[in-house]
């Protein structure tokens, strides 16, 4: 594997020189092991604490410490020196061979800590062993190679040890193990390649406006330089989130059916209720990049409606309280009634984004959020006794992708959207957004908005009810068309363990056979938006409508979040959902489409 990427043109040795160094400075900004990942071999040790043979877990957990704390020693050194670039090569090649080392371990996990009779444990390992992996390819596709060192030893040692085992399960687990690892490597190979793309540009951008500073057209070009650099971090963002959003979606589905089938195991389900936590923080980084697609191609809509200030924010309180008692932080809510004309999911975006930002960054003390009126307006204040924000960097936190820098690094600071959103989000509501903040003493943010004219007490807008969901169609037949074979076992066995009967199919290919095997009778279609050999989900599922009825129900499964992809599937009026779908969310859509006269 070459180690730079070449560049053809008269200063290709220059650029290529630029983009290595870029390359080798983004891994160690995204790579560094905090104490999240520590928390979760230590969490790692502690579940197999009497499962495995105690000897081989201590060696394991002091061989994985050690590697932790010397990568974390590395970048630390490597964020104060800032090496030159004549120094890059050799920083490279160090952080490479740590994270070689550290494969290696997450590797032998598969043998050391491998319960030989106790199957859950085991494909619990899997799960873990396969999630650090996905977080790697992620975390490391700035650099293809760190992936290829990082990930490959730990899933080809993990699927020797269960092909080893030699029993027809622990077979199948091993190759599901190699599979997987060829898709982290394809997903790899495509996001290294879009970043390789987007730097280039970059390059060639900062370039292009240099050349031309003098030019009399400079304020059009850079506007150009401008509009394209954003296409292209739009694209990259598209197509990362499009690929990890496959095997998320494919994890999430496989794992509500194992609890379903272990239901009456509960050390079982306290697993695997751990690995749906760290499910839900993916999700969670994933949903801010599809925020930002729908705030680009400008398709959220303000729906004003009269919303009760003081319940907004109680309610956000009910919601943060556990992660606030987490870590010992009092959540409270203050503040008179206050009526607005605002849209309701938008406001409470923004209050949640804030009271979860505040939780994060704060380790002791606590989280005020407060309404007050002041005149004709009515202000909401989200105050932490957390970390503090510096003044220089008041203004860039608004910034897509901005990191604090004097956050402690065991901190977990998602992808540096959250206050983007919040900001675009305030400036589509014509809301005002302020900042105060002090080093070491904590923040205040303060979102303020007109009162509503009418400040009479009424019924409250928020509905705190869930849907009646307790009608099922055990008997309705499903149609499933998706082209990814992990995603569609997935999904079609989670939807056969709630009752229903289901055919699958990969395009129209083998539409009438899946077709004829549900006996011509399909009561609802659920299909990937982008197939095979240019399909679109719309499209075959017109095919299937034109066989078995035009009113037959269409659900839109898709890990799209493009702005262009996500305009064409508004356009198609279909019901749609966002990869990874949380299981319950897709059984309540599927039993509403599947009731009579659904809207």
């Amino acid at each position: 594997m070459n180690k730079r990427t070449d560049v053809s043109g008269p200063t290709g040795q220059q650029k290529e020189s630029s983009l290595f160094n870029a390359q080798v400075r983004m891994m160690y900004a995204t790579a560094n092991p905090g104490v999240m990942h520590t928390l979760l071999v230590l969490i790692v040790g502690w579940m197999y604490w009497g499962v495995a043979d105690q000897g081989s877990l201590l060696l394991w957990l002091g061989a994985m410490l050690t590697v932790s704390l010397g990568r974390f020693a590395m970048v630390q050194v490597f964020v104060a020196r800032e090496p030159g670039d004549e120094e890059i090569e050799w920083w490279d090649r160090a952080y490479l061979i740590a994270l070689f080392v550290n494969g290696v371990i997450w590797g032998a996990a598969g043998f050391l800590l491998y319960p030989p009779d106790n199957t859950i444990y085991q494909v619990v390992l899997a799960f873990v062993i396969g999630g650090m992996s996905a977080s790697a390819t992620a975390s490391l596709a700035a650099r293809q190679a760190a992936i290829v060192l990082a990930v490959c030893p730990a899933m080809l040692i993990a699927s020797v040890r269960f092909l080893f085992d030699g029993t027809e399960g622990h077979i199948e687990m091993g190759v599901i193990l190699l599979l997987y690892l060829a898709v982290l490597m394809n997903i790899g190979r495509a996001m290294h390649r879009q970043i390789i793309d987007s730097l280039s540009l970059r390059f060639e951008n900062q370039a292009l406006v240099e050349s031309l500073e003098n030019s009399v057209s400079e304020l059009e070009v850079a506007r150009g330089i401008a509009e394209q650099s954003n296409r292209a971090k739009t694209r990259f963002l598209a197509s990362a989130s499009h690929d990890l959003r496959q095997p998320v979606h494919a994890m999430t589905l496989f794992v509500s059916a194992l609890m379903r089938r272990l239901v009456e195991d509960q050390n079982s389900q306290d697993l695997i209720a751990k690995i749906n936590r760290s499910l839900d923080s993916v999700r969670g980084l994933l949903d801010s990049l599809l925020d930002i697609s729908k705030l680009d191609a400008g398709i959220v809509h303000v729906r004003e409606e009269r919303i009760e200030l003081r319940v907004l924010l109680d309610q956000v309180v009910n919601e943060f309280a556990g992660l606030a008692e987490e870590k010992s932080l009092y959540l409270r809510a203050a503040g008179p009634t206050a009526f607005v004309e605002s849209d309701l999911v938008l406001l409470g975006q923004i209050v949640r984004n804030l009271t979860a930002n505040a939780i994060r960054y704060t380790k002791s003390g606590g989280v005020l959020i407060a309404v007050r009126k002041s005149g004709d307006t009515a202000r909401v204040e989200i105050w932490d006794t957390g970390v503090g924000i510096r003044t220089e960097d008041q203004e860039e936190i608004f910034q897509e992708f901005f990191q604090l820098r004097n956050v402690s690094t065991d901190q977990q600071g998602g992808l540096g959207l959250g206050l983007s959103i919040v900001k675009r989000t305030c400036d589509l509501l014509n809301c005002k957004m302020e900042l105060m903040s002090e080093l070491g003493k904590g923040s205040r943010f303060v979102v303020t908005l007109p009162l509503a004219a009418d400040q009479e007490q009424h019924a409250s807008q928020l509905d705190m009810h869930a849907p009646d969901m307790s009608v099922g169609q055990e008997a309705s037949h499903v149609l499933l068309i998706e082209d990814d074979p992990l995603s569609a076992d997935a999904l079609k066995g989670l939807l056969e363990s709630w009752g229903y009967k289901c055919a699958l199919t990969d395009g129209l290919a083998g539409l009438a056979d899946a077709i004829g095997s549900l006996g011509n009778r399909v009561d609802l279609i659920i299909s990937d938006y982008r197939l095979a050999d240019g399909e679109t989900g719309d499209y075959v599922a017109r095919e299937v409508r034109s066989k078995v009825g035009e009113n037959t129900p269409v659900l839109i499964v898709t890990g799209d979040t493009g702005p262009d992809r996500l305009l064409d599937l508004r356009e198609t009026g279909l019901d749609l959902l966002h990869k990874p779908v949380q299981p319950a969310e897709l059984r309540a859509i599927v039993r509403h489409l599947l009731t009579p006269n659904a809207d």
